[in-house]
């Protein structure tokens, strides 16, 4: 088994396949994520746009989401199919996981990479600058986050607002929807329902 703190082999044998180009410079730009709910389904439309933009195998990126997601789907055609109702906001958070530790360089932030396996380790070779790294060492280690209870008050802030006109709030790895509620507002929620990461509140005066 190979030491992923330990690669400097792997690190010799990526830069002899790599043909150093200069990155444009150009701003690192997606599209809009295009989501929307049908049924009891959430189709995220325009996810072969990302796969396309950021240059990623629509398999890797589409397992990505399903695990952190904590959902099961499958891509047709152009549209990735979650099971179940996930928030644009979890959605756009979990993209923006994808492309920190997937995409950009971690020394010069060009998208201008490549990701590739050595025995089994994925490591990300920038074509711009040339600086190599295995992922598995700069994933971010998640601290265990407080959890929330039916029935308890917590102070939020009201980030988005979801489609049927809910506020949209975040404490941990929940998202909160508090009807009446304006975005950009600071306000005590009590939380009345929970259902996974899911939880449905009420403002309190």
């Amino acid at each position: 088994m190979v030491d992923i703190y330990d690669y400097e082999s792997l690190l010799k044998r990526a830069r002899e396949k790599v043909i150093p180009v200069v990155h444009s410079g150009e701003r690192f730009q997606l599209p809009e994520a295009d989501i929307i709910i049908e049924g009891k389904n959430t189709i995220f439309r325009n996810f072969m746009d990302f796969c396309k933009k950021m240059d990623r195998d629509p398999q890797h990126f589409s397992k990505f989401l399903f695990r952190e997601l904590g959902t099961a789907g499958t891509i047709q055609g152009e549209r990735l199919i979650f099971k179940g109702k996930v928030s644009l906001a979890d959605i756009k958070d979990r993209i923006n996981q994808y492309i920190k530790t997937y995409v950009l360089c971690y020394e010069c932030g060009s998208p201008d990479t490549i990701l590739k396996k050595e025995d089994r380790i994925e490591i990300l070779v920038c074509k711009a600058c040339g600086a190599i790294r295995p992922v598995t060492a700069h994933i971010e280690i998640k601290v265990q986050e407080e959890k929330i209870e039916e029935g308890k008050v917590y102070e939020v802030e009201i980030i988005d607002i979801s489609r049927d006109g809910d506020g949209i709030a975040k404490k941990g790895s929940y998202t909160i929807y508090v009807p009446k509620a304006k975005k950009g507002q600071k306000l005590k929620v009590k939380i009345e329902k929970i259902k996974k990461n899911i939880a449905f509140g009420t403002i309190v005066q």
